[in-house]
């Protein structure tokens, strides 16, 4: 039944796409087509406007389908061409949003929006993918249905592909050009397995490239010569992020920078952004970062551009800073952090809304929850801190307060249900946002950012000035 369900719906076509966009829609236009390739040895066709695609190894009784259809007027916004994707599917069967919509962009530049949720048409319920794309005027639906978890699980890798190269991949840009004077880079670090070194008029460039079916990445990592501390690791780190990420990038972040100090002393101030985009060429790598790394009276500047990811990345760039060396550095113990800086009232908090229900269906209760803490960090070495849960059943508040202060890469406050320890993180000024500190999620438990995506959930917890 389900397999004559879909015959039937393949054959008979989608219907048209309502018009969006407004009076711009009204416009005649002719439909691009939407450059999404099926897989080696996929079986495709075209029905009345849409493409068909099905996995040739599909089993039988099995249902696996990927239906693309190009909008016939010029796309308006992604949110329109996202509803158009939903009202279509709507035409076909209920269909339920499992977790909300997802934003993202292909290598080739098309941005898309997707979904993924139960369809149930009459009696038989299918898995469907709803997703909008869009690139300039133009914009399409994608569909893809599915008998099962399992079967949709067995192409997902296929799929992915199929669309982060929607468009083809676009060429990465060339390092920037750095505003710093040229020298002889004399960072002594070993460079990681799979990884190719070359040295270059005033810079090392050491990178990792993949170009398999189901993995492609490329990584480089741009080292530059040591330079004399002065002032701040913070504030030269801000001015390698001018010169390197504003001065090339499109780029919405303003850093703190993050910081790290290593076991042997060393210091690594880091930031990044995920969002960034190449001036020259469009480009969006999956995060641009700067690192500082610094010891004693010197500081070693460093680029990171970054295409795709495997856990090889992080674990391969978290030993290269760990285990770079500056030559004749001195000893002295870099200050990371002053009192004067982390003094204020901080506060942050979450909520997230959501209900239980039924197997039917059926409202069965409140999931809600929010929580929220603040911390008054006072010019006269006093603290109050202030944690907040509320559920529909729970009202909870705890407080302590007592004396603070700051230790290397730590708050350590002691009061009369004793003494808690945070791992302080980064500390700075948005011009927009206004100041932030970053603290450990938990008290007395060593936090660790990653060095590839520091502003990754679930690592740190973000405290904005009251």
């Amino acid at each position: 039944m389900v397999f004559l369900m879909v015959a039937a719906l393949m054959l008979s076509g989608f219907p048209a796409l309502p018009a969006i966009g407004g009076p711009v829609a009204a416009t005649v236009f002719a439909a691009t087509e939407i450059p999404l390739k099926a897989p080696a040895g996929w079986k495709s066709k075209v029905d009345q406007g849409a493409t068909i695609m099905t996995p040739s190894d599909l089993e039988e009784g099995k249902v696996y389908t990927v239906l693309v259809t190009p909008l016939q007027v010029k796309a308006g916004p992604l949110e329109e061409v996202y509803t158009a994707a939903k009202k279509l599917v709507g035409d076909v069967g209920k269909y339920t949003e499992a977790t909300p919509a997802q934003k993202s962009q292909s290598d080739g530049g098309w941005d898309y929006k997707v979904s993924i949720g139960p369809l149930e048409v009459g009696d038989k319920a299918l898995l469907a993918q709803v997703m909008a794309v869009k690139k300039g005027d133009a914009g399409g639906v994608v569909i893809v249905l599915s008998d099962s978890v399992e079967t949709l699980q067995k192409y997902s890798d296929l799929f992915t592909d199929m669309i982060r190269t929607l468009g083809g991949a676009r060429k990465a840009p060339p390092p920037p050009e750095m505003a710093r004077p040229a020298g002889v880079v004399d960072l002594q670090y070993s460079v990681p397995k799979g990884w190719t070194e070359t040295k270059k008029s005033g810079v090392n460039v050491v990178e990792a490239s993949n170009e398999g079916f189901y993995s492609k990445y490329r990584w480089t990592l741009v080292v530059m010569p040591s330079q004399a501390l002065t002032g701040t690791v913070r504030d030269n780190f801000k001015e390698y992020w001018k010169d390197l990420i504003t001065a090339n990038y499109e780029s919405e972040v303003v850093p703190l920078p993050l910081m790290a100090r290593m076991s042997d002393g060393y210091v690594c101030a880091f930031d990044g952004d995920g969002s960034a985009t190449h001036k020259a060429s469009g480009a969006r790598p999956m995060r641009v970062m700067v690192y500082v790394i610094a010891h004693g009276n010197r500081f070693v500047p460093m680029l990171a551009i970054l295409y795709g990811y495997e856990k090889q990345l992080e674990e391969d760039v978290d030993r290269f800073i760990k285990t770079a060396r500056i030559p004749n550095s001195s000893n002295a113990v870099i200050p990371l952090f002053s009192t004067k800086e982390v003094t204020g009232e901080w506060s942050e908090g979450s909520a997230s809304i959501a209900s239980y229900v039924t197997s039917s269906g059926s409202y069965a209760g409140d999931a809600s929850i929010y929580t929220g803490g603040s911390f008054s960090l006072r010019s006269d070495g006093t603290y109050k801190h202030v944690l907040i849960a509320i559920t529909s059943r729970i009202r909870l508040k705890e407080t302590d307060d007592g004396k603070w202060r700051v230790e290397g890469d730590e708050i350590v406050m002691s009061g009369p249900k004793g003494t808690n320890r945070y791992s302080l993180l980064g500390c700075g000024n948005d011009p927009k946002a206004g100041r932030f500190l970053v603290l450990g999620p938990y008290s007395n438990l060593k936090a660790k950012l990653s060095f590839t995506n520091p502003r990754g959930q679930f690592q740190a917890t973000w405290y904005k000035i009251k």
